[in-house]
């Protein structure tokens, strides 16, 4: 679809011009106030994390070209075993636990881990490519006290890199902005798909009252691949759209990637984030599997110190868009020696592909 053909943001693509667009019932406001009370308290306090990445399978139904984060065989990590990651989760004071995959959806207690996080104090997030979302699903979700969903729209229509488009998506997002009582926030990978459609996905995603997410295609390393001039253009356009998101998850941070291919900050992953895999081993993020690999029960606030203050070599090149969120609160605050990241630290874990 040419972008140009659609100009205005209150009838996204695929809908006749006369059918009213649906826009998100937003959370209440006294739930964000609570969040952001909680934000500044745990901004204060360098030893608490911000952001805990939790596998829920490591199954999915897709398979995008520039995903290695999930296989085609795993069954779901069974329930008990994940209201015991989330105990341990709350008793290191997580401020939101992020349910991810694979495809969060294929775990079919999902919406129970929501409710228990609920439960022990965390602001739940789930991650899903939104292909089984039902209606069922978002009430299951509104009745478990879900806080935010992310999807990814990469692209107009479905290519060989990214199957997770708006015109396959589209009613999922209506049903969203109908039903919904929970954030909804939309991430495009800039780099998946002809720019000039990511252009179009955030028109849409703003028609439906949706925050919005860009961020760049990296390596399985984590590391940021070639950007283009018409990249750049795109990711102008979609800022000049006006406010898409909260400020703390503004994504700010990629134009200087755009711009220089990299930019200066210090990544605290594995104390504000840190990754939790189907095996419960503690990971620094999704890209960064290997370090340390220390099961979540052994992770202490003396782990959390430790890579609050390590620097990351990786930090420069790095596009990881929780990482960077959760680490902005901390710029101001120094760091130590270098890590040393060796190649045995990271694992391809895209090992279910051709099952």
């Amino acid at each position: 679809m040419d972008a140009a053909r659609h100009t205005g943001c209150d009838t996204p693509p695929h809908m006749s011009a006369t059918s009213p667009t649906p826009r998100l019932r937003r959370t209440s406001r006294l739930a964000d106030f609570k969040v952001a009370a909680t934000l500044v308290g745990a901004a204060l306090d360098k030893d608490r994390p911000l952001i805990a990445n939790l596998i829920v399978t490591r199954r999915c139904n897709l398979s995008c070209g520039y995903c290695y984060e999930y296989d085609k065989v795993s069954a779901p990590v069974a329930l008990e075993t994940l209201q015991e990651r989330i105990d341990h989760i709350a008793r290191l004071r997580a401020v939101f636990v992020t349910l991810t995959g694979g495809e969060s959806l294929l775990n079919p207690h999902v919406d129970k881990v929501v409710a228990y996080a609920r439960e022990k104090g965390l602001v739940p997030f789930v991650n899903t490519n939104a292909y089984l979302l039902t209606r069922e699903w978002i009430e299951r979700f509104n009745t478990a006290g879900l806080y935010g969903m992310q999807i990814s729209i990469d692209n107009v229509t479905p290519n060989e890199t990214s199957k997770k488009s708006l015109k396959t998506i589209l009613p999922k997002l209506r049903l969203l902005a109908e039903h919904a009582r929970f954030r909804v926030r939309i991430n495009c990978v800039l780099g998946s798909s002809p720019p000039a459609e990511a252009i179009e996905v955030a028109r849409t995603v703003i028609g439906f009252g949706f925050d919005m997410n860009t961020s760049l295609v990296r390596a399985e390393d984590g590391t940021l691949l070639p950007v283009s001039d018409e990249m750049r253009a795109a990711y102008e356009t979609i800022r000049g759209m006006g406010r898409r998101a909260p400020a703390y998850l503004d994504d700010d941070y990629t134009r200087p990637l755009l711009d220089k291919g990299e930019s200066e900050w210090k990544c605290r992953a594995g104390a504000r984030t840190f990754h939790v895999d189907e095996f419960g081993l503690v990971h620094l993020c999704a890209p960064r599997t290997g370090m340390p690999a220390k099961p979540l029960a052994q992770y202490t606030v003396e782990d959390i110190r430790y890579y609050f203050n390590a620097k990351k070599p990786c930090a420069s090149k790095c596009p990881v868009a929780y990482a960077r969120h959760a680490s902005r609160l901390d710029g101001w605050r120094s760091q130590g020696e270098p890590m040393q990241l060796g190649a045995g630290q990271l694992v391809q874990i895209r090992v279910g592909k051709a099952a």
